[in-house]
């Protein structure tokens, strides 16, 4: 086995209690699953095309490549980044909860993307119909939720700096892998839907992505960002131990 490979593998040993992404297997058999729904509409977006302004009761979203930002608005006018979804999550109006309509929530995607838009109603008969499909939903939903939950703890309970490593960890779950000198991040958010991410003012949080940079941490352009040093990205985080 190379380099490369190694230290992919210890990427993926290491980082498995940040995961915001659905584990490839489960959501490569859920996303074909997904698409066999009689109702189920594939529909691609470029880079920053909205998927949606305001969520659309009825309609449930199943990420099939790339990736969606979802965009809360205060009443303000401010926006603030609440969940970054890689492929296999659901969004929009999910299946089997309380009706629930968001007029102020967006849906934006990151880089170019493909969707199942799916009637929320068929899909709940087939899940009630298809005891395998199913279960895919239910783990499905499930790793959603822890993820959700651990972006609430460190969001609400973490300062600044620990959160921005925080948040930088957990994108490397969406890794496209080794680029050469460290573990290249395929997601592209520019400094303010980052800023966005993890809850702060855009010159604040440059500041410590300045600070990462010089410090050998992590390095990154406009279009481009690489975790250099993820034993000290941790340590920041203070997961190193956990």
């Amino acid at each position: 086995m190379d380099t490369d490979a190694l230290s992919c593998q210890w990427c993926v040993e290491n980082v498995k209690v940040l995961a915001m992404q659905i584990l490839a297997q489960l959501c490569e058999s859920f996303t074909l699953a997904c698409g066999r729904i009689r109702s189920a509409r594939r529909v691609s977006f470029k880079d920053k095309e909205s998927v949606y302004i305001g969520r659309e009761p009825g309609i449930t979203y199943v990420i099939k490549r790339g990736y969606v930002r979802l965009v809360y608005v205060q009443p303000d006018g401010r926006p603030w980044t609440r969940m970054v979804f890689g492929k296999g999550a659901l969004f929009g109006d999910l299946p089997f909860r309380p009706a629930a309509f968001l007029s102020e929530e967006q849906a934006v995607s990151t880089g170019a993307s493909c969707v199942w838009e799916i009637e929320r109603e068929e899909l709940e008969r087939h899940a009630e119909a298809n005891a395998d499909f199913q279960l895919l939903l239910l783990k499905t939903v499930s790793s959603q939720f822890q993820f959700l939950d651990r972006r609430i703890q460190w969001q609400l309970i973490s300062p600044l700096r620990n959160r921005v490593a925080m948040a930088l960890a957990d994108l490397l779950c969406f890794a496209g892998g080794r680029c050469g000198h460290g573990h290249l991040v395929d997601v592209r958010l520019t400094h303010a839907e980052f800023s966005q991410f993890v809850v702060a003012a855009r010159p604040a949080v440059s500041e410590i992505l300045k600070e990462f940079k010089a410090t050998g941490i992590i390095d990154y352009t406009r279009s481009y960002l690489c975790l250099l040093d993820l034993e000290a990205l941790h340590a920041i985080a203070e997961l190193a131990q956990k």
